[in-house]
């Protein structure tokens, strides 16, 4: 039951290039919520900045697991809830401030 929890995560360790995309998509709704709260942005700013520093920190553990006969990830397991828990938070934040945003342009 655990693996599926990690089963997404695959994608992004295999290809860390990847990161950009959810990275992207955040930051595309932080350019959205201009006129959303400060709490809103800081949130989905820093659903921005995990992304990308995941997609670093991947790049380069890609290029070590090279280098080593059998890499052992345990660091996966701290980081793949945190991933989640960032994106989820960055995910409704994103939505409560479009929410917010829309009422607010209507008469």
């Amino acid at each position: 039951m655990i693996e599926l929890l990690f089963y997404p995560i695959v994608l992004f360790i295999l290809f860390p290039p990847l990161a950009l995309v959810p990275a992207g998509l955040f930051g595309w709704a932080l350019w959205r919520r201009r006129a959303a709260s400060w709490g809103i942005r800081a949130g989905i700013l820093a659903a921005v900045l995990v992304w990308l520093l995941f997609g670093v920190y991947e790049s380069f553990m890609l290029a070590w697991s090279k280098t080593v006969i059998a890499p052992i990830r345990v660091d996966l397991l701290l980081l793949a809830p945190v991933l989640y828990a960032v994106s989820i938070l960055g995910a409704v934040l994103s939505w409560s401030g479009a929410r917010r945003v829309s009422r607010s342009d209507t008469p």
